[in-house]
This record gives C-alpha cells, structure tokens and sequence, in this order.
C-alpha cells in the first residue's frame, strides 16, 4: 500500500494523546476508588453473572479507531496491483559458445543461464511474443517470434554449448526475426537514449516507463542479450547495435561469470566478460547492461526485466473504504455512548415491610 499525501498522518497525534489521557484518567479512577468491606456478599449477590464493566471502554476505543481510519483515508491510500504491458517482442540472444561449459556456476554457466531465461519466460503475460537466438562460432534462430510460451522455453531447453563467440552475428540474427511492424517506433519513443532511471546493478528497473502511470512508451521490440566472454568471430558487435538503434529496437546486455582484467597488457583481452563493449552497446540502443558474478544474480536480474517488461503497475486508490470504517467506527461510538453510558439507573423493587398508606 502506498499513500499519496501522508501529511495527514500527523493527524494520528492527537489520537494518541487522547490514548494516553484516557489510560491516565483510568489509572487515577482505580486509585480514587472506595474499597468496599462486603465484597464477598456482592459477589454472592451476582451469582455466576460475568462482569461487564470493560465495555465502558468500546465507545473510546471507537472513537480513537475512526480518528486514525480517517488519517488514513486522507492520506489517500492505493494499492499497486499489476496489470499485463502493452505487447512488446522480445529476442532473447543467448552466447552458447564453449566458455558456456564451465562449472564456476553451478551446475554450469549454460545450465544456469538457461535457467534463468525459462525463468524470464515464466513472468511474462500470456500473449506476448519471444524468439530464441543462440551464437557461439555462428548464430542461429533456435526459435522464431511466437506466443507459444511452452515452445520458447523447449527451444531453450535444448541449447547447447561449443564454439567460439561471435556477439555481433547474434545480433544481426536477432534483428532479422523481428516481424516487420515490430520496426514501426511507437509515437514519442527516441531510440538510441538511455532509459531513464535504470539502474546499473540488480534491482526491479524502471527501464521501459511505467506504462499506465505515464512513463515513456513501450518500444516495438526488445533484445535481451546474455554472454559470458568477449568477441571472438564474426561482425563487430557496433555495426549490429548501430542497427537495432536506427530501428528503435533497445537492447538489454547481460555479462555473467569472471569480469576481464582491467589493467596490464592483458586488459580487456583476458576469458572474462568485455563489459566495456556490452555497455557501450546498451547505452548505444537505449538499454542496460547488468552484470551477474553468481547464479542468484542472474536468477534475479532475468526476473526483474521479466516484471519490468511485462507488467506495469495500476494505482488503485482505496481511501473510500478506510472513509467507511471510520463513519462506521463513529456512529458505533455514538451508539454505543447512549446506550450504555448514559442511562438512568432502573427502579429496584419496594423495599419488604413498608406500605403505602
């Protein structure tokens, strides 16, 4: 729940004070009591009959409860609730090259990234269309856009790693699945500008707007792309984002396992990610990179652009019913007061031995 204006909330104050007065005020009656000497007779007197004195204290308590509910409903409480996107394609590239092999993420860097790509698959809405692209010496499409959700996630189940890693072929592959309206940029969309609000490290993003609560619009099309080493073969990895920028199309890079060495002559050029160029690619497109050093990492990134590219948030504001409660909880008070609290002592029966004349 979140509130619009908790200026009101101040208004809880003195709800409190009135809290503490009557608990003050309760105490001092105790103290000020008359004890009485018969007590054992009285409560022969009442029998089995249980005490009702705490109910003194329902017309308090409800009026306190209606001032705090009436805070509450001025503040103007909402809801989040999702709500599936306006339908995006998206091309998920996927390095299936022989570093993929390797067991420094359990059980492997290809078991877990395509672990973490069903997961991907399974936050999204029915109805939205993914395509598969796998590059490793060459690129290939492993499955083309479709909406069968079920489908995407076997083409992703059967891909296997060896080969070199050829970044920018994966690319151009996965440029060329889009179906052709994908390419028509939705009006106010400027591709090649970063997203505003994304962040650099794991975290649910604001990468595509908030779509009903008056972010920027949703783009035709995205990539995501997912590698754990450098280039290696094929066309320079630029060429292909200069691409997807010109076509509006954002792409989403993702570099896992080892980083590069930055510094010595081995710089940039070592088995570890090229973070340098899946940065320059992102920011070129309009998309983010992320890196994932562990499986969690990766678990969570893919779940938090799954969210973000298939959901958006509807404010649903719930003061009326917090509005409610309080007239309720006043009028009960009220009911209760009169009732209870502000009745004549009824007339006991005459007293044995006197007679009217």
């Amino acid at each position: 729940m979140e509130l619009a204006d908790a200026t009101p909330l101040w208004w809880l104050a003195p709800a409190v004070g009135l809290l503490g007065a009557y608990v003050a005020m309760q105490a001092r009656r105790s103290r000020e009591a008359v004890p009485f000497p018969a007590v054992a007779l009285l409560r022969s007197a009442l029998g089995e009959r249980p005490s009702l004195a705490w109910r003194r204290h329902l017309p308090a308590a409800a009026i306190l409860l209606s001032m705090a509910f009436a805070a509450v409903a001025l503040a103007r409480p909402a809801l989040r609730t999702p709500v599936p996107r306006e339908r995006t394609t998206i091309i998920l590239v996927l390095d299936t090259s022989g570093s993929m092999q390797a067991r420094d993420l359990f059980p492997s860097r290809i078991d877990a990234a395509k672990a973490a790509a069903r997961g991907f698959v399974g936050t999204l809405p029915d109805g939205f269309r993914v395509g598969v692209v796998q590059f490793a010496s060459q690129a290939s499409l492993v499955q083309p856009v479709t909406d069968d959700l079920r489908a995407v996630r076997r083409a992703i189940d059967g891909l296997e790693a060896d080969g070199g890693t050829a970044i920018g072929d994966g690319l151009q592959v996965a440029l060329a699945s889009l179906p052709p309206e994908t390419f028509a940029a939705p009006e106010g969309f400027v591709p090649g500008t970063a997203a505003p609000g994304a962040p650099t490290t794991p975290g649910v993003p604001e990468i595509l707007g908030t779509g009903q609560m008056g972010g920027p619009p949703v783009p035709p099309a995205v990539v995501l792309l997912l590698t754990d080493g450098q280039n290696t073969e094929g066309p320079d990895p630029r060429v292909a984002a200069g691409s997807a920028r010109d076509q509006g199309i954002p792409v989403f890079t993702i570099g896992m396992g080892g980083r590069a060495a930055p510094f010595g002559p081995g710089a940039g050029r070592s088995n570890g990610v090229d973070e340098a160029l899946l940065g320059e690619i992102a920011a070129q497109t309009g998309g983010q990179y992320y890196f994932a050093p562990g499986v969690g990492d990766l678990n969570r990134i893919y779940a938090d652009l799954g969210r973000a590219l298939g959901w958006d948030w509807e404010r649903r504001e719930i003061g009326h019913w917090f509005g409610a409660v309080a007239l309720g909880a006043a009028v009960m008070a009220t009911v209760l007061a009169a009732w209870w609290l502000d009745r004549a002592p009824r007339p006991g029966p005459a007293a044995p031995g006197r007679y009217r004349s």
